[in-house]
């Protein structure tokens, strides 16, 4: 069974939205679904980059001004 969870970065600037991805992540299982949510355009940004040189996939990236929602699957 697949689970989902969502982490609201809202307020952070990096390295801190990154960073609790990335422990988020740690603690999910293969094939979970993780959704970040933020208010600091250059996290989003960020946390996408991670994603893409780490083995999880990016399913879905939205930027609209400074707010982004991201979608990981663990992989």
């Amino acid at each position: 069974m697949t689970n989902s969870q969502k982490l609201d970065c809202s307020g952070l600037v990096c390295p801190m939205p990154v960073a609790k991805t990335k422990r988020k992540l740690l603690e999910m299982n293969k094939g979970d679904i993780l959704e970040v949510v933020g208010d600091f355009a250059e996290a989003g940004e960020n946390i996408k980059r991670y994603i893409q040189k780490h083995s999880d996939n990016l399913l879905e990236f939205t930027l609209e001004g400074e707010n982004y929602q991201i979608k990981i699957e663990k992989a």
